[in-house]
C-alpha cells in the first residue's frame, strides 16, 4: 500500500487546527450596549475583528482586538477583557505565532483567577492547550485540555467542553491513538450538535475524518467524510467554509492515492471541493486559502501525470502565496513546480525551481521546527526530501556535462545543498540558534588544506536506489562515486552491525558489506592522494555506528586511517591554536550510585591517571554537582572539560541528559555551563564524555552526539555511541590523553592510537570495546 504523505497530512492538520482554538464566552447584551463610548468603541473593535477573523486576516483581527482589550480595560470590564484576550491568543495561533498566543493566554489567565470566573478558565485551558499542541509540547498540552473539559463539565459550559474535546481528539491522533481520537471527536459532535453549535459540529466532523484518513480506516473514512463535507456546504461563505472544503478536497485526493477499487469516486469529491474552495477563497479575497487549493489541485493533476494543468495550476498557487506573502505556502509549490518540471524533462527549470524552493524553506525553518517537537514530525521526515530531489538533480546535471570545471560546479552545489540539510537537521533537533550563530563563522574544510594535511572529508549521501558518496579532497576538488545499493538493505545492515558491536556479537560479515559499499570505492583515491585521515559527514541512520570498526578482510579502517565525525562544516572554525599537551582540564565523575544509575568505581582511576598527566580540578561524587561546576568554569578558562557520568542522547533533546551527583544537566544546561568558560569567541577546546550512550536504532538521537560539541560551545567532544563499563573508559580515555601530549598530534591521531591499543589488548580486542568512542568536531 501507498503511504499517505505525513508532510500533506500535516498540513491538513494545520488547516483544520487553526479555526478549532476554542470556544468564546459570550458577552453580556447589556455591556454591548451600554451607553459610555469606551465600551461601544470597545463593542465596534471587537467586532470588526470578528469579521476580519471569519475572513481569515488574523493581522487585522489582532489589531482590532489588542484596541478592544485597551477599550475594556480602561472601562473596567475585566470579564469582557479576558474574552477578547482569548480571542486574540487565538488569532495569533491561527498566525502560527504561539509563543505570543500562550503569553496572552497567561495573562488572561491571571485575571480569571482574580475574578474566579471557572467558566473563563475553562476556556483559556482549552486554548492553552491548543497552543501547547501546535508547537508538540504534549504532555502540558494534555493537562491543559483535561483541566478544560473538567472545569467545563462542573460549570456546564457545554459548548467549552465540546470544543475541549474536539482538542483532545486532535492530540490523540497526533499520538496515532486513533480510536480513542475518535471517541472524542463523537462525544464533541454529539454535544455541539446539542447546543446547536453549527461551526464545532462541521469542524470537528472534518477532524475526525481527517483521523480515519490519517489511520487509513476505509469504513470511518465513509463515517466521517462525506457527512463532513455535506455540511460544510451548509455553511455561509467564509474562511472556514473555504478551508474547510480544501482540507477535506485534499483528503479526498490522498484517499484517491491510497485506495485505487474508488478512486475515481474520490478523485471527483477531491476536485469537487478543492474548485469550490479556490472559488470561495478568490470570492473573499484570500490568496492564502487560494493557494492551498490550487496548489492542491496541481496535485491532483500531477497524480494523473496532467502534468501541463498541474503546472498552471501550481504556477497560480505560488503567485497567490506570493500576495499572501506566505513563504510558508510558497516553497511548498516551488517544490512541486520543480518535480513537474523534472518529470517534463526541464532539468535546469526544475533545479531552479528547487533552489528558489530550499532558499524560502530557510526563512520559515524555525516555524517548521517549533511543530517538529513531538519527536514524530522530524524537520528530515516533513521537508528533507527537498534537499535530496535537489542534490538528486544536480549529479543529472554532471552526466550530461564534459567540462571539468561545470561538473565541479554541480558537485559542489549538490554537497553545499547537503550541508544545508545537515546544518538544519541539527538545528531542528536542538531547537537553538546556537549552530546558526556557528555558521557565520565557519570555515570551508576545502580551504583547510594547509592546516589538515592529508585530510579528506566524504559526505555519504542515501538515495533509496543507492548510495551517493562525495569525496572532498585537499585540493578542493570533489570527487563523486555511485554504490547501487538499496537503501533498506544498506539500513538492515547498519542496524545488525550496530547490533553486533553493542552485544560484542559476530559482526564481521556487516563489517565488510559496510566497508564495501563506503569505503572500498574511495581506496584508489585515498592512496593516491596519500590520505591519513577521514573525516566523516554521516546521514541519516549511518550515524548511529562508528567507522573506525569497518573491517576489509584482513584489517579495520583506524588501522589504516584516523577517523572523526562532523555534524557539517558549521563545526570548524578558526581559531587560536591550542596546545593540548599543556591543557587543564576540569575532572568530574561519578563512582557512586545515584539516582537509579549503576555505580562506575572505576571512575575515580580514570580521573585520577589523567589528572597524573595534566593536573588540574577533580570533582568527584558528592562535589561533582551543578553549583560546584558553575563556580569552576565562572573562575578558570579550563581548556578540557571531563566529565565521567551516566548520560543518554535520546530521540527528543529534552531528554537527553548528563548526571550529577544532585540532578541533572540538560543540553540547554550544558551548553550554559561550557559557555561559563571562554564561551563561543574562543571555546573549550574539548568536551569529553565519558560513560554517555545513545539509543540502538535511533537516528534522531545520534544527531545528539554528532552535534554536541556545537551545542556546548566547544570545539570538539569525544563521547560514546553506547555505554561499554567504566573499566574500558578507565583504559581507552586516559591512553587518549597520553596520546595528545605528543606534540604536534591532531586529535584524531591520538584516538586512532588509543583504540589501536585497546584493539591489541588481550580482553578488548572485540572493536564493541574500542569503536564505540566517537570524536566529533575539530579533529585537529
Amino acid at each position: 500500500m501507498k503511504k499517505i504523505s505525513f508532510l500533506k497530512l500535516a498540513l491538513i492538520f494545520t488547516l483544520v487546527l487553526v479555526s478549532c482554538a476554542g470556544i468564546f464566552l459570550s458577552v453580556d447584551q447589556d455591556v454591548i450596549w451600554a451607553a459610555d463610548n469606551p465600551t461601544l468603541s470597545a463593542k465596534q473593535q471587537q467586532v470588526q475583528g470578528m469579521a476580519a477573523f471569519q475572513r481569515g486576516d488574523f493581522e487585522q483581527a489582532v489589531i482590532h482586538w489588542r484596541e478592544t482589550v485597551r477599550l475594556y480595560e480602561a472601562s473596567g470590564k475585566t470579564k469582557e477583557t479576558i474574552n477578547i484576550l482569548i480571542q486574540q491568543a487565538n488569532a495569533y495561533q491561527a498566525l502560527g505565532q504561539h509563543p505570543y498566543s500562550l503569553e496572552i493566554l497567561d495573562r488572561a489567565r491571571e485575571l480569571a483567577l482574580e475574578i474566579n470566573d471557572q467558566a473563563c478558565l475553562a476556556a483559556i485551558s482549552g486554548s492553552q492547550g491548543n497552543a501547547c499542541l501546535s508547537i508538540g509540547a504534549v504532555k502540558e498540552a494534555k493537562r491543559h485540555l483535561d483541566e478544560s473539559i473538567t472545569i467545563a463539565r462542573e460549570t456546564g459550559t457545554i459548548d467549552i467542553e465540546a470544543s475541549g474535546l474536539n482538542n483532545l481528539g486532535n492530540l490523540l491522533t497526533l499520538q496515532q491513538e486513533y480510536g480513542e481520537a475518535l471517541d472524542a471527536y463523537d462525544k464533541s459532535i454529539n454535544l455541539s450538535r446539542e447546543t446547536g453549535n453549527q461551526a464545532l459540529f462541521v469542524k470537528t466532523l472534518i477532524n475526525a475524518a481527517r483521523t480515519a484518513v490519517q489511520w487509513r480506516n476505509p469504513r470511518e473514512m465513509e463515517t466521517y467524510l462525506e457527512p463532513a463535507l455535506t455540511q460544510v456546504r451548509k455553511l455561509e461563505n467564509s474562511y472556514d467554509k473555504a478551508h474547510g472544503l480544501v482540507a477535506l478536497g485534499q483528503m479526498a485526493r490522498e484517499i484517491a492515492s491510497e485506495f485505487t477499487r474508488s478512486s475515481g469516486r474520490w478523485r471527483q469529491l477531491a476536485y469537487q471541493a478543492l474548485t469550490e474552495g479556490a472559488n470561495i477563497a478568490e470570492i473573499l479575497d484570500n490568496p492564502h486559502v487560494e493557494s492551498y487549493a490550487l496548489g492542491y489541485l496541481g496535485q491532483l493533476y500531477e497524480d494523473e501525470n496532467r502534468n501541463d494543468e498541474a503546472l498552471y495550476l501550481t504556477r497560480r498557487a505560488i503567485f497567490a502565496a506570493q500576495q499572501a506573502n506566505a513563504r510558508e505556502i510558497l516553497y511548498q509549490w516551488q517544490w512541486q513546480t520543480g518535480r513537474l518540471l523534472r518529470a517534463k524533462g526541464d532539468i535546469d527549470g526544475a533545479i531552479a525551481a528547487y533552489q528558489h524552493a530550499v532558499t524560502n524553506l530557510q526563512t520559515v525553518r524555525q516555524d517548521l521546527s517549533t511543530t517538529c517537537q513531538s519527536g514524530d514530525i522530524t524537520f528530515r521526515k516533513k521537508v528533507g526530501q527537498i534537499f535530496l530531489e535537489l542534490a538528486d538533480l544536480l549529479f543529472k546535471r554532471t552526466e550530461t556535462q564534459t567540462d571539468p570545471m561545470v561538473v565541479q560546479a554541480a558537485l559542489q552545489e549538490a554537497r553545499d545543498t547537503i550541508e544545508v540539510l545537515r546544518k538544519t537537521e541539527l538545528c531542528d533537533y536542538f531547537q537553538d540558534a546556537c549552530v546558526t550563530a556557528m555558521q557565520k563563522r565557519e570555515v570551508k574544510l576545502d580551504r583547510l588544506g594547509h592546516i589538515a594535511g592529508h585530510t579528506a572529508t566524504i559526505y555519504p549521501i542515501i538515495f533509496p536506489d543507492r548510495l551517493e558518496l562525495l569525496i572532498n579532497l585537499p585540493d578542493e576538488t570533489i570527487h563523486r562515486f555511485t554504490v547501487k545499493i538499496d537503501s533498506s538493505e544498506l539500513e538492515q545492515e547498519v542496524r545488525n552491525f550496530r547490533n553486533a558491536l553493542e552485544k560484542c556479537d559476530a559482526y564481521k560479515l556487516c563489517a565488510q558489506k559496510l566497508y564495501a559499499w563506503l569505503i572500498k570505492p574511495l581506496e584508489g583515491e585515498l592512496t593516491a592522494r596519500k590520505i591519513n585521515t577521514l573525516v566523516f559527514i554521516p546521514d541519516d541512520f549511518l550515524r548511529t555506528i562508528p567507522m573506525a570498526a569497518l573491517y576489509d578482510g584482513d584489517c579495520f579502517l583506524i588501522d589504516k586511517y584516523a577517523v572523526a565525525i562532523m555534524p557539517g562544516r558549521l563545526s570548524m572554525t578558526k581559531s587560536n591554536a591550542v596546545k593540548l599537551e599543556y591543557a587543564r582540564p576540569l575532572l568530574a565523575g561519578l563512582t557512586k550510585s545515584v539516582q537509579g544509575n549503576p555505580s562506575l568505581p572505576k571512575v575515580a582511576e580514570e580521573l585520577k591517571t589523567i589528572q597524573g598527566l595534566y593536573g588540574g580540578k577533580q570533582l568527584l561524587d558528592e562535589n561533582f554537582n551543578i553549583r560546584n561546576l558553575e563556580q569552576e568554569l565562572k573562575k578558570i578558562p579550563y581548556t578540557i572539560v571531563h566529565m565521567a557520568t551516566h548520560g543518554k542522547f535520546q530521540e527528543n533533546v529534552r531528554e537527553s541528559c548528563l548526571w550529577t551527583y544532585d540532578g541533572k544537566l540538560t543540553m540547554d544546561d550544558l551548553e550554559t555551563l561550557v559557555g561559563l568558560s571562554r564561551f563561543r569567541e574562543n571555546p573549550v577546546e574539548l568536551l569529553i564524555l565519558s560513560a554517555c550512550e545513545t539509543a540502538a536504532g535511533d537516528d534522531r538521537a545520534a544527531l545528539g552526539l554528532a552535534g554536541v560539541a556545537v551545542k556546548a560551545g566547544a570545539r570538539s567532544a569525544l563521547a560514546s555511541l553506547w555505554f561499554v563499563g567504566d573499566e574500558v573508559a578507565a583504559l581507552l580515555v586516559p591512553e587518549f590523553y597520553r596520546q595528545l601530549k605528543t606534540p604536534g598530534i591532531s586529535k584524531a591521531e591520538a584516538l586512532r592510537q588509543a583504540q589501536l591499543k585497546m584493539l591489541n589488548h588481550e580482553h578488548y580486542r572485540h572493536p564493541g570495546f574500542w569503536s564505540a568512542f566517537l570524536l566529533t568536531g575539530s579533529w585537529l
